[in-house]
């Protein structure tokens, strides 16, 4: 009787000299060709990643780009690549159109170059490395913002005073997830997850349901809430049912059909087997790699973002009065020019509500020592203000000083927080009543 061990390895060697079909030959020269072209140098979904911006296969990209939108496809409008945190820009689309085209060009001249070989056995599984850490690394690095509250922070105290109805989808979907700590956790916890497991060979099958569940969720939210990482969250959608399209079979007789199913075989990436051993260590490195760096970076991010005005200062003020150039301004909602609240929240920026209670954010300079408040807009370099500021009651803060060329005198209170039905209900096992306002 032949010992398990060898059975299994002899299983392993029937399964890898197995050839394909020619549809699965060409679709794996297709999938191959476009993976390397989106992942490895980083040109799709790499806004905002710190990728330099003059690397020469960027450049190239750069000017293809923009050619092919204006002189083949006759399209109109902005097709540079802008690091303003959209990943839905018109030229990400155009550069996947390119992209595909040349995974396509490429799977031609592949396909006919190597038209006589039976299977790719060794090369798919560099291809499923390659997928795996790829989008192990990105799920650590998202559970990592969620963690620590980079991603989903507590919302701005202007929230609590703006209208509803102002919000944009995706402002409003960045509230109710920072309103819920729990909900923040559970869902970096759920990426975190997904993305350790992802590292380990063994657990692929189990890291790859895990993120396509989590993944499957934040598809829809970008959808559905106009977040624009829809590129980038579609193609780890798609990395992951890649890496779980040998044990779909197996799922659905597991899962569906109640039968019993065999362990699937296991083809190493090298002949030998103490490389094996070294490439298993480089895989576990490189996790043990992205999580310190990703749990680091967010955790100073988070901190960074969590810097407020000091606690005297902080807070949503309502203006009682309002003096412009020595007149008393009634408190007319006709009046665009008075200001209704002044919301002091965070070191850089200074909001201030108009009476028709448009919000407007404006780059702040605090000094505390002197007491003032220097104001500039990026919208209107001509536009400026400066304010020095009084507390002479814990509740009440006086401002005067110059706003836009013209001298002005605020006498603002404290809003109770308490007020807001979002901060003071909380969570209730037993409720009586539905509170759905």
């Amino acid at each position: 009787m032949k010992p398990q061990m060898k059975l299994e390895a002899e299983a392993r060697a029937t399964d890898a000299g197995r050839s394909w079909r020619p549809s699965t030959r060409v679709a794996f020269r297709f999938l191959f060709s476009y993976f390397l072209l989106y992942i490895f140098p980083g040109a799709v979904g790499a806004l905002g990643s710190g990728m330099p911006n003059d690397d020469a296969y960027r450049r190239m990209w750069h000017a293809i780009v923009p050619w092919v939108g204006e002189s083949l496809l006759h399209l109109q409008g902005d097709m540079r690549e802008v690091a303003n945190g959209s990943g839905d820009q018109l030229y990400d689309y155009l550069l996947l159109l390119c992209l595909l085209v040349v995974a396509m060009v490429a799977t031609a001249v592949w396909s006919w170059i190597d038209r006589k070989r039976t299977n790719y056995d060794q090369l798919y599984e560099w291809l499923r490395l390659f997928v795996r850490l790829t989008l192990a690394v990105a799920m650590i690095s998202y559970g990592a913002n969620k963690l620590f509250r980079m991603q989903f922070a507590p919302p701005p105290l202007y929230r609590f005073v703006d209208y509803y109805g102002n919000s944009s989808p995706m402002g409003l979907l960045w509230t109710f997830m920072g309103m819920s700590r729990a909900y923040s956790l559970f869902a970096g916890i759920a990426e975190m997850a997904g993305g350790l497991l992802l590292i380990v060979p063994r657990f692929t099958t189990l890291g790859a349901l895990v993120t396509f569940a989590a993944m499957s969720n934040v598809l829809m939210l970008n959808f559905c809430y106009d977040v624009p990482r829809k590129i980038y969250s579609t193609h780890l959608v798609l990395m992951a049912l890649f890496l779980l399209l040998p044990d779909v079979r197996r799922l659905i007789d597991f899962f569906i059909r109640n039968r019993r199913t065999e362990p699937s075989p296991a083809i190493p990436l090298l002949k030998d087997e103490q490389l094996n051993r070294w490439a298993l260590l480089f895989q576990l490195g490189i996790g043990a790699v992205a999580l310190v760096y990703c749990l680091i970076q967010a955790h100073g991010n988070a901190v960074k973002n969590a810097t407020y005005l000091p606690a005297p200062i902080r807070g949503i003020w309502s203006v009682d009065e309002f003096v412009l150039d020595g007149a008393l301004q009634p408190p007319l909602l006709t009046d665009t020019g008075r200001w209704q609240r002044v919301v002091l929240d965070t070191p850089d920026d200074f909001f201030f509500q108009h009476m028709d209670s448009q919000i407007e954010t404006v780059s702040l300079q605090f000094d505390p020592a002197r007491k003032t408040f220097t104001l500039t807009s990026s919208s209107d370099p001509r536009w400026k203000a400066s304010f020095t500021y009084e507390d002479p009651e814990p509740e009440r803060m006086v401002l005067y000083g110059d706003l836009n060329g013209r001298r002005v005198k605020m006498n603002l209170h404290r809003t109770d927080m308490d007020q807001f039905l979002l901060l003071n209900r909380g969570f209730h096992m037993i409720n009586h009543a539905a509170v759905n306002r």
